[in-house]
């Protein structure tokens, strides 16, 4: 026997190295768990969903907004998330509401933000993609790929508040360090951070396009 629940709204990602899925109506979170995931994303996605339908006892036709991360990240983890969420709605059509994975790092903070932020994101290579991002989540012109080098360090001397999973990265790094004392934000990747809807996005009723990865990663 299903769930009487309806209109539920669900959100799912497995872009970087953490696999989640949050089941929310209305802002109020019902069901959300996360696993870290380095590899065979697919697998642990599937996991969870089928955890999820069967301690919620619900059917695809309870749920009627889909919140997905397109990219750019780990291009086939990306496509696997999609692959997997498709063949899960493949009867029952889906209103889905699609992000960047700067946008996605953006819903995550927490408090009020005073300054423009830059998203890092680790590439898996010795570069690192930088977005810049107004106070208001609007992106600022194009994403970089920056090697860890001065233009980098110069870069983060500037007045930011910082974001993203490469922040874990630079950490690491002893000519980074100075980066701890800045304000940071999330630096891990969850989907519960879509019940933030910060973003006046349209739905779509078709999946979104992946966008290509700033790394063949």
């Amino acid at each position: 026997m299903t769930n009487k629940l309806n209109n539920l709204e669900m959100g799912i990602d497995s872009s970087l190295s953490y696999c989640s899925i949050t089941l929310f109506k209305k802002k109020k979170i019902i069901w959300d768990q996360c696993k870290k995931c380095e590899y065979g994303h697919e697998r642990v996605l599937s996991i969870l969903l089928n955890k999820l339908v069967r301690e919620m006892r619900i059917n695809p036709v309870n749920i009627g907004y889909l919140h997905i991360n397109k990219g750019p990240a780990r291009f086939t983890a990306v496509r696997n998330c999609h692959a997997l969420t498709k063949g899960f709605f493949f009867s029952h059509k889906i209103k889905i509401y699609s992000y960047s994975i700067f946008e996605h790092f953006y819903l995550g903070i927490s408090k009020k933000i005073k300054k423009n932020i830059l998203c890092i994101i680790d590439t898996n290579r010795r570069d690192l993609a930088v977005q810049k991002i107004d106070k208001n989540g609007k992106l600022i012109g194009k994403t970089l790929t920056l090697p860890i080098d001065n233009s980098l360090l110069e870069l983060l001397k500037e007045d930011y508040f910082l974001i993203g999973n490469g922040v874990e990265k630079l950490k690491k790094y002893s000519d980074f360090k100075f980066i701890k004392t800045k304000p940071y934000g999330p630096t891990k990747l969850h989907s519960n951070y879509f019940l933030n809807k910060s973003y006046k996005k349209k739905f779509n009723t078709v999946f979104p396009k992946i966008i290509y990865p700033y790394s063949p990663v």
